[in-house]
């Protein structure tokens, strides 16, 4: 099919924008932007083409998404509170400048603007533009040029990190980030978790060199060693979460077939007294399973104090709400001074809240492996019951 005069105008005004900003970066991106430079700006616009396709983009949106894309990276040259103004406005010139659709001007001005960190997108097109921005986690060489991100960041900090404080950093950073369309994860995703493992591989190796080099290294002290242990906290709260939803989802689930289905249930065994035994054992199932799902969400019980006496012990965690919110307040201070100022204290604490959070959420997944086993050992039962129950009345 020929290419038409207006799809070949789009072309041209895209790759005319492409070695304007393209120039611009060559000529005017300052010395200490090491990582957004025009390899980043490729990688943007590819990103873009990719989710375009993937999302089955209008060549309007395409080009409107692409455009976006290239000028994005204008922001780099400027800096500032908002870059992002400088790109639009750059955007803006250019394609007055080219006479292009004011639809295609506004849309595109748009798109720049939902950089804003305050700003939360709305359309898909704005989410892929921002996915876009963000693919680079997801980048075959992400780790390879990530190096060049801590260069540029330390320039613009004005310090230097030590490697497993870098490390640490870009593995919080990738945890907390999220694509925002299914498109993004399923060209990004993957790839996106391979870097994690990656990163965290390797902080877990510099810090066992870093321990290993310094045996009187403490926790509190070392910024690898509190990265990991705030990873694993925040993993442990996660999992807590999850098995919270588990457990509420067969809550649900039963307290349905308990409130709606037995009632009709028992209508239908009116007169049908050999499916006595099948219905009294699903009713059963649904009531034991009830019982410890609601175990596995039922608050530990705390007493809400702590002998003082035993801080120097170790024994106690002051960290942990159960253990103090019954202390006076000036109790409580001079104790959590007491445990800052030592390091070796301030170290157990660290671990007793991570190994007591562990215990917990051990007998949570434990009772909640035990919910989902009765549930299904549970509906197996009652189904095979059922099946004796017919043979036995004759089908009938």
């Amino acid at each position: 099919m020929p290419t038409t005069t207006a799809s070949r105008q789009k072309v041209a005004m895209n790759d005319l924008a492409m070695d304007e900003v393209r120039l611009q970066l060559t000529e005017q991106l300052p010395a200490h932007i090491f990582y957004h430079n025009e390899n980043y700006l490729e990688q943007v616009v590819d990103a873009a083409r990719q989710l375009a396709e993937e999302a089955g983009l209008e060549k309007e949106e395409t080009e409107q998404l692409e455009l976006a894309a290239i000028f994005q990276s204008v922001r780099h040259l400027h800096g500032g509170e908002k870059p992002w103004e400088a790109s639009a406005k750059a955007a803006t010139e250019f394609l007055l400048r080219n006479n292009a659709n004011p639809d295609t001007v506004n849309a595109v001005d748009k798109l720049i603007h939902s950089l804003d960190p305050a700003y939360q997108p709305e359309t898909t097109l704005e989410k892929l533009f921002l996915d876009a921005t963000e693919a680079a986690y997801g980048d075959k060489k992400f780790l390879e040029r990530a190096d060049r991100l801590r260069k540029e960041e330390e320039a613009h900090a004005g310090n230097n990190l030590e490697e497993i404080e870098w490390t640490g950093q870009l593995l919080e950073r990738m945890k907390d980030h999220a694509f925002r369309t299914s498109q993004a994860e399923s060209l990004f995703g993957k790839r996106k978790e391979k870097n994690l493992k990656k990163i965290t591989k390797g902080l877990q190796s510099n810090l066992k060199v870093k321990l290993e080099g310094d045996k009187s290294s403490s926790i509190s002290a070392n910024s690898g060693a509190r990265t990991m242990f705030k990873t694993a906290l925040r993993n442990h709260v996660d999992l807590t979460s999850i098995a919270d939803q588990k457990a509420n989802i067969m809550l649900s689930i039963n307290a349905l077939i308990i409130t709606i289905g037995l009632p009709a249930f028992a209508t239908y065994l009116s007169g049908k007294p050999v499916l006595i035994v099948p219905g009294v054992m699903f009713l059963f199932t649904s009531i034991a399973t009830m019982i410890v799902a609601t175990l596995s969400t039922r608050p530990i019980k705390v007493d809400g104090y702590t002998d003082l006496s035993k801080l120097k012990t170790g024994k106690t965690n002051l960290f942990f709400f159960g253990n103090f919110y019954k202390l006076p307040n000036d109790d409580y201070r001079e104790a959590i001074k007491e445990i800052v100022a030592d390091r070796e204290h301030l170290d157990s604490s660290f671990v007793n809240d991570l190994y007591y959070l562990g215990v917990s959420l051990g007998e949570k997944f434990r009772l909640l492996r035990l919910c989902y086993t009765i549930f299904v050992i549970g509906l197996c039962l009652t189904v095979l019951s059922f099946v004796v129950a017919y043979f036995v009345a004759g089908g009938n």
